[in-house]
């Protein structure tokens, strides 16, 4: 799977005086080549910020910024029924998997329309919702996950939260318990991620077989080498960008699931909140 997913977070007191701190928010700046002896590498050059390269999750909220985005994703998560509860924008939770994920939808439920059975995530804890009958802990705070024993009552909200896998599918085409992700490539047209992990996407090049988040059966072994890899950012594509121990001579000629001969990645731009 490589590296699971860097998640954003923002605690509120974690030291500093009891200011609000941003963890996990980004990574180190772009930066000169220096595993290749390559002559020319075209990288972005950092403007009114410093760019930088990966990608991470998280919920939109007050760390979340142009420049420091999180990964924005369309999510069809399953109710305990089977049925789905229709295709949203949605958040990534925590990696759960190479392609599996635990998203949060985005679509606000107010306490007393809670289905049992189903997870939800608090988004306000309000005034009049008695959380403990609901389901939730004698700690529950805004974040907290929790599974819903009522239907719950007051002027609470949440978010339904589930696990989805990643599909080549557009949100009006979304099925159950599947969710899709997409990056730009050379100001291409959007193109489906297959895999993503810190710092880099996968296509969709060798195609995909079925399955969801209950089997999670996507793709069969020989197709998986095949889906091309790209850099992963928030702020450029279709540049060139050094991955580190690229063996030049087998670079392209063996390796289907990399592509480029001079030992570099294309970069691409994952679609993301800015706010």
């Amino acid at each position: 799977m490589g590296r699971p997913l860097k998640i954003q977070k923002y605690s509120t007191g974690s030291g500093n005086a009891g200011a609000a701190v941003a963890v996990d928010q980004a990574y180190p700046p772009f930066t000169a080549p220096s595993s290749l002896d390559l002559n020319t590498v075209v990288l972005p050059t950092p403007t009114t910020t410093s760019l930088w390269m990966g990608v991470v999750g998280g919920q939109r909220g007050g760390a979340v910024s142009a420049t420091y985005p999180v990964v924005e994703v369309q999510v069809n998560i399953a109710l305990p029924s089977g049925a789905g509860f229709g295709a949203h924008n949605g958040v990534i939770i925590r990696q759960k998997g190479s392609h599996k994920f635990l998203v949060a939808d985005l679509t606000s439920i107010t306490a007393g329309s809670f289905v049992v059975g189903a997870a939800y995530q608090i988004r306000t804890y309000g005034t009049t919702t008695d959380w403990q009958s609901a389901g939730a802990p004698v700690t529950a705070q805004v974040g907290d996950i929790f599974t819903a024993t009522s239907v719950g009552g007051g002027n609470g909200t949440v978010y339904l939260v589930g696990q989805c896998v990643l599909k080549k599918q557009a949100i009006g085409s979304l099925t159950v318990g599947n969710m899709s992700i997409t990056m730009s490539i050379g100001d291409s047209a959007a193109t489906f991620i297959s895999k993503l992990s810190n710092k880099y996407a996968k296509d969709f090049n060798g195609g995909e077989v079925g399955g969801n988040a209950n089997t999670g059966n996507v793709w069969n072994p020989d197709q998986v080498v095949n889906d091309i890899t790209y850099a992963a950012n928030f702020f450029e594509d279709g540049e060139q960008f050094v991955k580190s121990g690229a063996d030049l001579p087998t670079w392209a000629a063996s390796n289907g699931s990399d592509q480029n001969s001079n030992g570099t990645l294309t970069t691409a731009l994952v679609e993301n909140y800015t706010s």
